[in-house]
């Protein structure tokens, strides 16, 4: 599918507060290692390194919730959305060595599919090093590079984006990033 705007980012729209009120939240919860895929799928450390759990504090996801619709129409993809739905927020955690290889959020044989997905950061950049964000925009002779996405690199700023769209987080070097993952979804593209 093509789109005109591949991702739409929202720079520190968030508060400190806000984000370190989900950090709390967080790592009060009990973490597993994070799943590729459908539930079915299980884990795969060579391919997924992480530690994530869920949260569901509508307080915390409204605002994003709205951010989310509001990107759909200024980025111009007017997405059919279902937001009657309960949704789930994934806080992760990604600590040294830690990373999620290229993978793409929605999946082929689902009747229902998420449709857009929203990455918040919730730690300061000074916190750690290495964990970038990056797109795969390249084409089939792979002559461009990722895109590292650099205005999502400050606490409290997002990114959005079609969920089809292939992207990875690269190993953390040192210190802890926090992050915060959402999705909404609808009926398959048609």
């Amino acid at each position: 599918m093509f789109v005109k705007t591949r991702y739409y980012y929202y720079h520190k729209t968030f508060s400190n507060e806000f984000c370190d009120n989900i950090i709390n939240i967080g790592n009060s919860l009990m973490p597993s290692y994070g799943k590729i895929g459908s539930k079915e799928s299980g884990m795969n450390l060579k391919y997924r390194k992480s530690k994530v759990s869920w949260i569901t504090d509508k307080n915390i996801l409204h605002p994003i919730m709205f951010k989310m619709q509001e990107a759909n129409v200024r980025a111009g993809w007017n997405f059919n959305l279902d937001l009657n739905l309960d949704l789930q927020a994934q806080f992760t955690k990604y600590e040294k060595n830690e990373f999620y290889h290229w993978h793409c959020d929605s999946f082929m044989d689902a009747q229902r599919n998420r449709k857009i997905s929203f990455t918040l950061n919730l730690s300061d950049p000074n916190d750690y090093k290495g964990g970038d964000f990056e797109f795969d925009f390249r084409d089939s002779e792979k002559k461009l590079k990722p895109h590292i996405v650099k205005e999502a690199k400050e606490k409290g700023s997002c990114i959005i984006f079609p969920s089809f769209f292939f992207h990875r987080v690269k190993p953390v070097t040192k210190g802890v990033r926090y992050s915060l993952v959402v999705w909404l979804q609808g009926d398959n593209f048609k």
